[in-house]
């Protein structure tokens, strides 16, 4: 009877003690939170590139913590929308530990009824934006080249003009997503120096013209989606390259076949959505190599 009530004891003990470590562990998270920014601050510049940002983009209400880095208030009405997601990233100097810097913009399913902002370029330590399922209008402005991006999400908006050329020069992507927008016109050669670029999503827009030629170089693609666009030409054959692809979709894209039969080398494969597709009537490539379909 003693051992067993020693057992229970340790067992006892043994659970408050692992309460007590993961109240310690949640109480440390938070105190690193703040002695992060302990000496430290967002650099005025940003502070107030920031709110020129947002104005840009349509917002009523902003409110800014820059010690702590936080969004207080953000958006065209006082309520938070539904499903609505913010943050904002920022880092600090190492070295000094005095300026920190805006890395990451979050502003998802806001309904921000402005553009895209040039102003971004006043953040020049930004590396990611996410303004996803807001009401943005307008072009990408070509400003945006000179900064190290390396993603950009701007996907169910209502952007249009045409892809600027420029985005080409933003070497760093390896996200770049304008899916279920306006935008128009051929894709630029340029976008084919992308040569870091692991997801390309350019589905439901008004796309035209081929491919490019450029787009052999993309070989560290794993997701690439052009569906719902008007392209022309047939479905090239470069896509061979792409043999780190693990989603490939070009449902009613607007390209002719046939489908090219060297499809059949993209061993990475998991998800391949190719239908309605222009031109004679054609047999299905080859699949068996393909063991993750």
């Amino acid at each position: 009877l003693l051992l067993a009530q020693l057992t229970l004891l340790v067992q006892f003990l043994k659970v408050m003690l692992a309460r007590k470590l993961f109240v310690f562990l949640i109480i440390a998270l938070s105190c690193f939170k703040l002695l992060r920014f302990a000496g430290a601050k967002l650099v005025q510049e940003e502070v107030d590139a920031l709110e020129e940002i947002m104005r840009t983009m349509g917002s009523t209400y902003w409110k800014f913590n820059a010690d702590s880095c936080e969004i207080d208030a953000v958006g065209v009405t006082p309520v938070l929308p539904k499903n609505a997601e913010h943050n904002i990233d920022c880092q600090c100097n190492n070295e000094n530990n005095t300026d920190c810097h805006v890395v990451r913009i979050l502003l998802k399913n806001y309904n921000l009824p402005g553009v895209l902002p040039p102003e971004l370029v006043k953040l020049p330590y930004l590396q990611e934006i996410d303004f996803a399922y807001n009401f943005l209008n307008g072009s990408m402005p070509r400003e945006w080249a000179s900064l190290k991006l390396t993603s950009i999400s701007v996907l169910v908006n209502r952007l249009s003009g045409e892809i600027p050329k420029e985005l080409g020069n933003i070497t760093t992507l390896t996200y770049l997503s304008l899916e279920a927008n306006q935008f128009s016109g051929a894709i630029p050669s340029e976008l084919g120096k992308l040569i870091n670029l692991q997801t390309l999503m350019l589905s439901s827009n008004q796309l035209t013209g081929n491919l490019p030629m450029s787009f052999t170089g993309l070989i560290n693609l794993t997701d690439l989606r052009i569906n719902d666009n008007n392209f022309n030409g047939t479905i090239p054959n470069f896509i061979q390259n792409f043999k780190r692809l693990a989603r490939l979709e070009m449902h009613a894209s607007g390209l002719d076949g046939p489908i090219p039969s060297n499809i059949s080398v993209l061993n990475n494969l998991l998800q391949l959505r190719i239908s309605d597709i222009q031109g004679p009537s054609q047999g299905f490539p080859n699949l068996s190599n393909m063991t993750g379909i």
